[in-house]
């Protein structure tokens, strides 16, 4: 198991060239976890994708249901009080510490693209290619 990031999970279900390196990670572990932030966070970066006219909102509500499909039963809650201390704790925004908190609950990677959870939270973020 693995917790994704809202940027691995997108590039994942949008797929292009920069979805190879999700596809990969998905093949090596398709048992992904995130917390519930995630899924109104993809819904946010495919609304601007339709918006912008890159895809329709069919396309979009499609994506949507693969990634509940991908995550299933894996999506995690975590506690307030602990995504403030590690916010505090790593230097990171709440919404990025949610899924640091989630990596650390499950005792499991965190995969993600972002610089600053890389930084804060060496000890369970791994970048994706």
């Amino acid at each position: 198991m693995i917790v994704v990031d809202t940027n691995v999970m997108v590039r994942l279900v949008v797929g292009g060239p920069k979805g190879a390196s999700a596809a990969r990670l998905f093949l090596q572990d398709p048992e992904w976890a995130a917390p519930m932030l995630l899924l109104s966070e993809v819904r946010n970066v495919l609304l601007g994708f339709v918006r912008r006219g890159a895809m329709t909102a069919a396309q979009a509500r499609a994506m949507c249901d693969d990634v509940a499909a991908v995550l299933g039963p894996r999506v995690v809650r975590v506690s307030a009080a602990r995504v403030m201390d590690v916010a505090l704790e790593c230097e990171l925004t709440a919404c990025d510490a949610e899924f640091v908190v989630a990596a650390r609950e499950l005792g499991v990677r965190l995969a993600t693209l972002d610089r600053a959870i890389l930084t804060g939270a060496g000890d369970v973020a791994m970048a994706v290619e």
